[in-house]
C-alpha cells in the first residue's frame, strides 16, 4: 500500500464518488417524494369522493323535505344556493361547483350529489356537502322529521374539460 498509484487511484475513486453521492441521493428522496405524493392524493382523493357519495334520506312528503333543506340553504347564501325545484348549488368559486338535488325514493326524499367539479387538481367540496347534509340532519330532527344516512356511498365518474367534472354514475335504490 506504499505505492503512490494505489493512494491516487484510492483519492480519485472517493472524489468521484462524493461528487456523484448528492445527484444519486437527491434523485432517489425525490423519486420517493412523488411517490408519497401520488399515495397521499389518491387516498385524498378516495376520501372526498366517499364524503360526495354519502346521501341523506328525509322520510317525508316532498314538499315538507324541499322545505327543510331550502331554509337551510337560505341560511348560508355565501356557501349554497338554491337552484330552484329541489336542486342546490354548493359553491367553492362558483353557485354551482356541485350541484344536489331531492330525488322521490320509496321511502322519501334522497338529498344526493349528482355533479361537481374539480378546482385546483381535485375536488373542493366535500367539506361544505358534509356540513349542508349535516344542517339538514339537525333542521329535520328540529321538526320531527325522520332521516336516515345509507351507509353505500354513490359513485361517481369523471369527465375531461377545463375544469373536469364528475358525475353521478347511477344512484343506489
Amino acid at each position: 500500500m506504499d505505492n503512490p498509484l494505489v493512494i491516487g487511484a484510492l483519492i480519485v475513486v472517493i472524489i468521484v464518488a462524493a461528487m456523484l453521492a448528492p445527484r444519486w441521493i437527491r434523485r432517489s428522496s425525490s423519486s420517493t417524494g412523488r411517490r408519497a405524493g401520488r399515495r397521499f392524493e389518491e387516498d385524498r382523493l378516495l376520501e372526498i369522493l366517499d364524503d360526495l357519495g354519502a346521501t341523506l334520506v328525509l322520510h317525508t312528503s316532498p314538499d315538507a323535505a324541499r322545505s327543510i333543506v331550502d331554509g337551510v340553504v337560505r341560511r348560508d347564501p355565501r356557501r349554497f344556493t338554491a337552484l330552484g325545484d329541489g336542486v342546490y348549488g354548493i359553491r367553492f368559486l362558483e353557485p354551482d361547483d356541485a350541484v344536489a338535488r331531492l330525488v322521490p325514493v320509496p321511502d322519501g326524499m334522497r338529498l344526493q350529489v349528482e355533479r361537481f367539479g374539480e378546482h385546483l387538481g381535485r375536488p373542493n367540496t366535500s367539506g361544505f356537502w358534509n356540513d349542508l347534509r349535516a344542517r339538514v340532519l339537525e333542521e329535520a330532527a328540529g321538526q320531527g322529521v325522520a332521516a336516515t344516512v345509507p351507509e353505500a356511498p354513490q359513485r361517481f365518474d369523471r369527465l375531461d374539460g377545463d375544469p373536469p367534472t364528475w358525475v353521478l354514475v347511477t344512484p343506489p335504490d
